[in-house]
């Protein structure tokens, strides 16, 4: 589950934002999990112009995908700033 494409995911979830097609097409949410674990940074990670729209959005999904609440991703990257 963790081995989703988060370019791949975000351009079916959200065709028309097109800042999308700028995301890194090889990073998963796995990859996007373990940036957060490590306190790295995420716009490096997902690429392009990445902002905070999309940033949340894949947090989201990734809090979906882990059945915890979005604050508890969001908090774990308040602690990489």
């Amino acid at each position: 589950m963790y081995d989703i494409k988060i370019r791949d995911w975000y351009l079916i979830t959200y065709p028309t934002d097109t800042l999308g097609e700028e995301l890194n097409p090889g990073v998963t949410f796995g990859d996007l999990f373990d940036t957060l674990d490590s306190y790295g940074d995420v716009y490096k990670l997902l690429g392009g112009d990445a902002d905070s729209v999309i940033r949340s959005r894949c947090f989201a999904k990734l809090a979906e995908l882990m059945d915890c609440s979005y604050d508890y991703i969001y908090d774990q990257w308040l602690r990489s700033a």
